[in-house]
């Protein structure tokens, strides 16, 4: 079920960036990267721990600027943080 919640925060914040002014280039990237790394992580059977603690940290400083700039979208990010963490990730 966690892969689930997952997917659907991921659309969920995906769909509300699409409604957002649009994202400063830095952030854009970083959102692009951790979409990217978080479907790696969900693929593999057992993710490589130094790669998990990096992708935390990328999240949490990726909410913490989606805070500031587009506060709802964070939401959905707290919400992604949340079951990758149900998932021990």
């Amino acid at each position: 079920m966690p892969k689930q919640e997952i997917r659907s925060a991921l659309e969920k914040l995906h769909a509300e960036l699409e409604q957002a002014p649009p994202l400063d280039e830095d952030l854009r990237r970083l959102l692009v990267e951790v979409d990217a790394d978080i479907h790696h992580v969900l693929h593999q059977a057992a993710p490589e721990q130094a790669r998990v603690h990096g992708l935390r940290d990328r999240i949490d400083a990726l909410a913490a600027d989606l805070a500031i700039q587009h506060p709802a979208a964070e939401r959905f990010l707290r919400e992604l943080i949340n079951a990758l963490g149900r998932m021990g990730i």
